[in-house]
């Protein structure tokens, strides 16, 4: 991934649900799951909620290989915080990664000093449709994650591929913004 596109403009950001069910990291996005979402650009749809330590995430995308997002940027891939993930079969992948600099590729945080900070994920593909679900702490104490901060926008990056190998470049990818309510 080399650059993104100029941050998307977004409305003030409102709760578009009540959330009313148990956050299930099962690869199904439910009414009542999560309290807010955003279509990031063209591909990729993305649905959160958060308690006061964590973030519960959905990444939707149009795609038949990795989904991704990126927190702490909105530009090159420099010092970016990174969650990819796919599903081969029944076997679902997340992957916690960093990028030192604007070119590929990215590095798991393990493999450059930090951890694993993904707590739990699922994930299904069906139909040219994968989705990732995952959970992480706000704040991981990993100098390799972004602190995520409420009521704060964060700048986030995104793309999607039509491959499960998370090195190969992405088919679509831009930037946007996202914020964390309580």
């Amino acid at each position: 991934m080399s650059g993104c596109s100029d941050p998307v403009a977004e409305p003030p950001l409102e709760p578009e649900e009540v959330v009313t069910k148990e956050w299930v990291p099962d690869g199904i996005v439910t009414p009542g799951e999560y309290q807010y979402s955003r279509s990031l650009g063209p591909g990729l749809a993305v649905h959160w909620r958060s308690t006061d330590t964590t973030i519960q995430m959905a990444l939707v995308g149009t795609c038949e290989g990795w989904v991704g997002i990126g927190f702490g940027t909105s530009r090159m891939m420099t010092g970016v915080d990174y969650i990819a993930g796919y599903v081969d079969g029944d076997h679902v992948v997340v992957r916690d990664m960093y990028s030192e600099s604007p070119r590929c590729p990215i590095q798991e945080d393990t493999d450059v000093g930090g951890t694993d900070d993904i707590l739990r994920y699922g994930g299904t593909q069906a139909d040219g449709i994968t989705t990732i679900e995952f959970e992480r702490l706000l704040d991981t104490g990993d100098p390799y994650d972004h602190t995520l901060v409420f009521d704060e926008e964060i700048p986030v990056i995104w793309a999607i591929s039509d491959s499960n190998d998370i090195g190969v470049r992405h088919r679509e990818r831009g930037s946007s913004t996202i914020i964390l309510r309580r």
